[in-house]
Order: C-alpha cells, then structure tokens, then sequence
C-alpha cells in the first residue's frame, strides 16, 4: 500500500508505506501517483524505493502461494531446491517466535488490567 501528503493545491507531495496523520491511501494506478514518481526531483531513486517495497510484499506473497500449493498437494516441500526450504523455514521460525513474543505481551497486558 502507498500513503500519500497532498500539498494545499491537493498534489502529492509525499509518499508513504504506512498510514499515518494526514496520509491517504492511494492506489498503485492512479495517474496523480504516476505523474508525481516521474516528475519528482529525486524521480529514480523515489521509484527505485517503490518498486523495491513491491518486491518485499510480492515475496511474502509467493511464500504463501507456495504454503497453499503444499496444502492442496500440488507440490511437496521437498520439490523445492534445498536453499529455498531452507529460506522458508528460517523465515517460519522467526515469524513464529515474533508471534509467541507479541501473545505474551498481549497475556501481560491483559494481566495488568485486571
């Protein structure tokens, strides 16, 4: 997702990845986005920041294409080179332990508003 700051005009001025004060969401074809990336003054290095947040999101994507092709038995884990399990899996791991972290702080908070 992108965020974008209008100026008073109502032109982008900025451009964000997260949602925030004053931010509104924009969509990825929207001309006013296009016409802003390309007339910008630092123009390639602010696409070259967008299309490398595509990438990122379109790689979580792909991992869960490949979890669902798993699940339906289109493919096995072991079909996939070895490097690439093993990237899931480290992945996986930390995703987990982010996620056990997060419910325990979450238990502790609700603890402490008993």
């Amino acid at each position: 997702m992108i965020f974008i700051r209008r100026n008073t005009e109502g032109e982008i001025s900025e451009i964000d990845f997260s949602p925030g004060p004053n931010l509104e969401e924009i969509s990825l074809f929207d001309p006013q986005l296009k016409d802003f990336l390309k007339h910008s003054p630092h123009s390639e290095e602010l696409i070259k920041t967008v299309l490398d947040k595509l990438d990122l999101d379109m790689v979580r994507v792909i991992e869960d294409l490949i979890d669902v092709m798993i699940n339906k038995e289109l493919i096995r884990f072991t079909d996939l080179p070895q490097a690439v399990q093993n990237k899931l899996l480290f992945k996986k791991s930390i995703r987990n332990s982010l996620r056990e972290e997060r419910e325990i702080l979450i238990e502790e908070e609700e603890a402490l508003n008993f």
